[in-house]
């Protein structure tokens, strides 16, 4: 078999950008002569890239290499006693949650099924986040091998001890610095969960955020203003009173057409979602996801903002969603690189274009700019489920994304990925 025929059979992306990647080969274990071969093989200052999920539009690039962890990585593990699960770096988040709905218990993953621990992270924001956190804090260990190549095996560090600055910088930036085998992630019970899904009008959406601005944290609230506005409601059923009152706030939401109220087991069973595995959109695309506070009284002004840049769009693969946060993803006792706590919406924006099509792939990157820079007042902060290192904006990027910890983190890198093998945390 042919070396480019292996490179495609091993690189079966979600995201159809690296699919179209000249590599310079595919790695598919992490050890000692994975490194070996990069300090021989590899040009100092281009960092291999890693797939786990394959989602990122950076799992392979030309003239990189690429660590592809979905083949030898996939074992998954449950611990009865401490409820924990172990999970190895090729673990898909839908295959998780697969796998603990038989043990009766819960993670927050996402939107999409077909990501990896990528999603987990970055910080891993979920339509459960609301009332389980964000993904990144149910992190209990991290296994993994530095830049360098030193191997490490770190635990959450102990509220009573000092915060430890490598663990810190791991959870949420862990993709500049290291690559991730394996982690231990704490599990929550299953319940229930109510969905309301419905087509909705633009006066209707904002009427929807502000009320979803005032529910509890049993329900989060996410909406996609493409083509038409899709919205969707989800909430996790403590018991039948707890019930009841989350299908009264739901039956008050405003719709357009085709609402359905309707309670599955578990996040899994969500139909309206698919949980990403049917994705054949054969487009190339970038997300750049934003971050920052309720809009409350600029909820109207916001919206204009965003059906201004809908209508502005270069095709129609283009979209602006966002997803609720809040409720026990604010909480601020835990030492992570997710430094956003105090956001409530994460409008993001997603650019497409045809392949290899150079003219429409400028238009959608200028469009996205164009969006981050109308929205940046409301949404100051950036959540890094995707990186951009091969973009100019990708400086601003690191700079909303980690404020005044960036100068650290760039510490903490120089000191264990001193050649940078892993993706750049400066221009």
């Amino acid at each position: 078999m042919e070396k480019e025929e292996i490179i495609k059979n091993l690189l079966t992306l979600q995201n159809k950008n690296s699919n179209d990647s000249d590599v310079l080969g595919v790695f598919d274990e992490v050890n000692s002569e994975l490194f070996k071969s990069l300090k021989l093989s590899q040009k100092a200052s281009i960092p291999f890239l890693v797939s786990s999920g394959g989602t990122t539009s950076r799992a392979a690039a030309d003239n990189h290499w690429t660590l592809d962890l979905r083949k030898n990585y996939q074992k998954i593990s449950f611990e009865l006693d401490t409820k924990h699960v172990d999970i190895e770096a090729g673990v898909r988040m839908g295959d998780l949650s697969d796998f603990l709905f038989n043990h009766k218990r819960s993670f927050p993953i996402g939107l999409s099924g077909t990501t990896g621990m990528g999603y987990i992270l970055t910080g891993g924001i979920s339509p459960l986040s609301r009332s389980q956190g964000l993904a990144i804090d149910q992190i209990m260990e991290i296994k993994g091998f530095w830049g360098n190549g030193k191997e490490f095996h770190l635990s959450r560090p102990n509220k009573s001890k000092e915060s430890v600055l490598e663990w810190k910088a791991l959870c949420g930036a862990a993709i500049f610095l290291a690559i991730i085998t394996k982690l231990k992630l704490k599990t929550q019970p299953l319940r229930p969960i109510l969905s309301w899904t419905a087509n909705i009008s633009f006066s209707q959406l904002s009427e929807c955020i502000k009320q979803a601005e005032s529910w509890p944290n049993s329900l989060s609230f996410q909406w996609i203003y493409g083509e038409t506005i899709f919205a969707h409601a989800i909430g996790e059923v403590k018991n039948a009173d707890h019930e009841a009152v989350l299908i009264n706030l739901l039956e008050k939401l405003p719709f357009k057409c085709n609402r359905i109220i309707q309670k599955v087991k578990s996040i899994n069973s969500l139909p309206n979602l698919s949980l990403g595995r049917n994705n054949n959109n054969a487009n190339h695309s970038e997300v750049l996801g934003l971050l920052g506070p309720a809009w409350k009284e600029k909820n109207l002004q916001v919206l204009m903002i965003i059906k201004d840049l809908i209508d502005k769009r270069p095709n129609k693969s283009c979209y602006i969603a966002s997803q609720q946060l809040g409720g026990l993803t604010h909480l601020k006792d835990l030492d992570t690189s997710f430094l956003h706590r105090d956001a409530v919406w994460k409008p993001w924006i997603h650019g497409a274009w045809l392949a290899h099509d150079q003219r429409q792939r400028k238009k959608a990157l200028k469009w996205m700019e164009e969006c981050w820079t109308n929205l940046e007042f409301i949404c100051p902060g950036v959540h890094l489920a995707q990186i951009h290192p091969h973009l100019a904006w990708h400086q601003k990027e690191l700079s909303s994304a980690f404020k005044e910890w960036l100068p650290k983190l760039q510490e903490i890198k120089a000191l264990n990925d001193p050649r940078n093998l892993m993706p750049t945390l400066s221009n």
